[in-house]
């Protein structure tokens, strides 16, 4: 194995072409995500160190096969809390969950999707507990110490591009837990999606649909392009049958909003390609 760990067969230097690095800094050897993936769940582990930031319990493992390298955050949080949440915008929410088994569900989803920007994750077991090791993206920093203490973003179109499509897929999965502390960037700066153990659940209403405001094409062919018999088999080990109901409920929520904008703004204010010029329009995330 020789070739970089890349989201997908794109030039260097786009936005699509993310390298994945080790502990070391290097770029970790594997030829595509799929044998990242089998590594994560096979790959023995060698160290555990507990994380101080988060509420969920969360510890990094450092895994090793073959001479490689690779650490991971593993979540082994599984509880429903049954009191009402009351969300920012006034909205309360019944039956939260708050599992593991959402990281993975989210990684699958997103893979579905066309996603390139939640990290690769799979069930595994550390020590006795049953969880969910996502890959530790290097050098990266969470959203909010970067507001803090940077760097700068090299391209804020770009930026605003991930936050249409991190807000369409947000809404999707339900997740009410959207915060600078699970946005992370990387020293490419890139985009990276993390913390999704309260996403998914019952609700079939969209958490925040006035956050949905534009989309990538590619984001929009990946909701259109969904086969529901293939979303519940791959969301069957990670849901409830009512959790998937409700995934695909709102699905057809957010494709009709989509194409509501498109119907009333016109299809070049809402929809985009990665890199597009910025018709004027302004996101920020608060």
């Amino acid at each position: 194995m020789t070739s970089r760990v890349s989201a997908q067969t794109t030039p260097a230097g786009t936005f699509d072409s993310r390298t994945l690095l080790g502990p070391d800094g290097e770029e970790l050897p594997f030829a595509d995500w799929d044998d990242l993936v089998s590594f994560l769940a096979s790959a023995e582990q060698r160290a555990v160190k507990l994380l101080s930031r988060g509420v969920t319990g969360a510890r990094r493992l450092t895994l090793e096969q073959g001479g490689v390298e690779a650490r991971v955050i593993f979540h082994d949080v599984d509880r429903l809390e049954q009191k009402t949440k009351r969300l920012p915008n006034g909205r309360t929410v019944m039956y939260l969950r708050d599992s593991y088994k959402s990281q993975i569900a989210a990684y699958r989803l997103g893979r579905l999707l066309g996603m390139q920007n939640v990290p690769p994750t799979v069930g595994r077991v550390s020590e006795t507990a049953s969880g969910s090791a996502q890959l530790w993206i290097e050098e990266a920093v969470t959203e909010d110490i970067r507001r803090e203490e940077g760097p700068e973003l090299a391209d804020h179109n770009l930026w605003n591009q991930s936050l249409a499509d991190m807000r369409v897929f947000d809404n999707l999965i339900n997740n009410i837990d959207r915060n600078q502390g699970n946005m992370l960037v990387d020293s490419f700066g890139n985009l990276w999606l993390i913390d999704h153990t309260r996403s998914f659940g019952q609700d079939k209403v969209l958490p925040l649909p006035e956050m949905i405001t534009r989309c990538s094409h590619r984001m929009l062919h990946g909701l259109r392009s969904l086969d529901e018999q293939t979303v519940r088999r791959e969301m069957a080990p990670y849901l409830t049958r009512v959790e998937i109901n409700a995934l695909w409920h709102r699905r057809q929520q957010v494709l009709g909003q989509i194409e509501q904008s498109n119907a009333t703004l016109g299809k070049d204010f809402v929809l985009f390609d990665y890199g597009d010029p910025d018709p004027g329009v302004s996101i920020q995330y608060e």
